[in-house]
């Protein structure tokens, strides 16, 4: 490949000086037009072939050296060898138009990205060859004349085979229109949308060079109109188009530059990642690339699934994005106006970054199955002591309650004829039948409070606090209900420390202290007893550590010996 743009570089200097002569001589042209006009195309090759060596994966340095010697292949069409002229007038229109429309849709990532783009280019290049080859074949030497015929200038066809005047005429017409005008106007709506489209890091990227295309696009609009109305192309014109398309390459070298520059920043990720811990490889890579929006998705081979730095599974939104896979390793989703050689430099810098944190990423996933797992059988836990308490409340609870009934009802039937016997046994059944009822009470509480289920927490702590032998306050509780498996782990864990409290703390007085805080719901119980209790200290403590950290959230003993003991419930709960 050098060896073929080494002799593209040599080649392009004859053939322009051959195109100056026969603007000059030929075409009658003057020298300051004609060095513009081989200028613009030696400026194409140059930029081309430096695009190409520096990024021969991209497409963009070949299409830029194909537009120079495309334009240099058209100066030919004003020679007056018959030869010469049919080849360049068949083919002299594509740098001018198609190649050209192309390079700009394509920058920077060498590719047509859309659908649209790829239509429009595919038509424009079709029409550049198939107008001008039409034209030719009802070419009427000497009636038929595309150019400047001031100087007596008459091409000659070597291909005609029907030659025709008028249909010459109008395929001229609707060629300069159609090709000149109607596509111009597509062409800068494509690059309007662009704009709009892409991101601000993306805008800064293409707005040289699209204005550049926006201003060589715009007069081949008023240069047609201008021309069809017999004004003619004035030279204003002219050189309006002449510095936009020096500005398209100028605009791509500038390009160029910058994603030197940004692989700068590539050989600078190196050593930041070094130093970086795993959690902050996303960062690294978006200051590397200049990219705030850039996201990176773990591959998870157990799962077949991509996740977040989290765990968290993620799907890969490639709607107006582009992802870079890493295989079995990660994805890079960012901005598609980036360089996709720049993005593949900075995914091989960053791999082992990449692989220790896919390594991170899927321990996290597994913890998070782990504590939805437990979530799952604290909530199925809470939901069978539910139907406990229901089943004891309207099973065996109504059943000794209806039994105590019958009892006093058989006492008062027998009355003063019973046996003193009879009667002392069928009180102290009635009387034992009491006790049973209010166990079997205590026990359906214990196991879940009805007053929970049906009141909220705030009901089941004034519950709590008026069966409790120690005086207990309620400070604060909260005023609405709180998700069903919020209220069962806070009310536990109220009910855990006063029940500790009570019977190891010696406590006189306790507080409780129940409300949201930041997003989170704060369970505090507080006491003035003997301190000096552990957190997993009993089997009691440690099931409510693992209740609340089932729901997310951290459970903590506070006791320092002789300064009574504080325990305190956090839970995520939003509003």
């Amino acid at each position: 490949m050098k060896a073929l743009r080494a002799a593209l570089a040599v080649a392009a200097v004859p053939f322009g000086i051959v195109g100056y002569r026969i603007l000059v001589h030929d075409l009658h042209s003057s020298p300051q037009n004609a060095v513009a006009s081989v200028a613009v195309a030696w400026t194409f090759v140059a930029a081309g072939l430096v695009a190409w060596a520096r990024r021969p994966q991209n497409r963009v340095g070949v299409l830029m050296t194909f537009v120079g010697y495309a334009l240099l292949e058209r100066k030919l069409q004003y020679s007056h060898d018959s030869r010469l002229f049919t080849a360049a007038f068949v083919f002299g229109e594509i740098g001018l138009g198609a190649a050209l429309a192309h390079v700009v849709l394509a920058y920077p990532s060498g590719r047509l990205t859309t659908r649209v783009e790829r239509w429009f280019v595919g038509t424009a290049y079709t029409a550049a060859v198939a107008f001008p080859a039409a034209m030719l074949l009802v070419w009427d030497y000497p009636r038929s004349c595309v150019y400047d015929c001031g100087h007596a200038f008459r091409q000659h066809s070597s291909i005609p085979i029907a030659p025709n005047e008028t249909v010459f005429h109008a395929l001229d017409q609707v060629f300069k229109i159609g090709v000149y005008g109607v596509f111009a106007v597509v062409f800068i709506a494509l690059i309007a949308w662009r704009l709009w489209h892409a991101t601000p890091r993306g805008r800064r990227l293409l707005a040289p060079l699209l204005l550049a295309g926006v201003v060589a696009g715009s007069r081949a609009v008023w240069g047609s109109i201008h021309e069809i109305s017999g004004a003619g192309t004035s030279d204003p014109f002219y050189w309006w188009q002449v510095t936009g398309q020096i500005a398209i390459p100028l605009a791509l070298l500038a390009g160029l530059l910058s994603a030197r520059l940004a692989r700068g920043g590539v050989a600078d990720l190196i050593v930041e990642l070094g130093r970086t811990p795993s959690g902050g490889v996303r960062d690294a890579l978006a200051r590397a690339l200049h990219d705030p929006t850039l996201q990176v998705a773990y591959w998870l081979p157990m799962r077949q699934s991509y996740v977040d730095e989290d765990g968290r599974a993620v799907e890969l939104s490639e709607d107006g994005r582009a992802v870079m896979r890493l295989e079995d390793i990660a994805a890079i989703v960012h901005d598609p106006e980036l360089d996709p050689d720049l993005v593949e430099a900075a995914g091989a810098a960053a791999r082992l970054a990449l692989h220790n944190a896919r390594l991170q990423a899927d321990v996290r996933a597994q913890l998070g199955k782990v504590q939805e797992s437990r979530r799952r059988i604290v909530t199925a836990g809470d939901e069978q002591r539910r139907r406990i308490e229901r089943d004891l409340h309207d099973g065996a609870q109504q059943r000794l309650v209806a039994l105590a009934l019958e009892l006093r009802l058989a006492q008062r039937e027998l009355g003063a004829v019973a046996d003193p016997q009879i009667e002392r046994i069928l009180a102290s059944a009635v009387d034992e039948l009491q006790v049973a009822v209010e166990e079997l009470r205590e026990l359906a509480r214990g196991v879940h409070p009805a007053v929970l289920t049906e009141e909220g927490l705030a009901g089941a702590l004034e519950s709590l606090a008026g069966r409790t032998p120690v005086p207990v306050e309620i400070v604060s509780a909260p005023d609405d209900r709180l998700p069903p498996e919020i209220e069962a782990a806070a009310y536990f864990v109220a009910c855990e420390a006063i029940t500790n409290a009570v019977k190891h703390s010696q406590a006189t007085a306790i507080r409780v202290h129940a409300n949201r805080r930041n997003g989170r719901f704060v369970i505090e119980v507080e006491d003035d007893g003997i301190g000096g209790a552990k957190e997993n200290g009993g089997s009691g403590l440690r099931g409510l550590v693992d209740r609340v950290e089932a729901h997310g959230g951290t459970l903590r003993v506070e006791s320092e010996p002789g300064q009574g003991t504080r325990v305190v419930g956090e839970l995520p709960c939003a509003r």
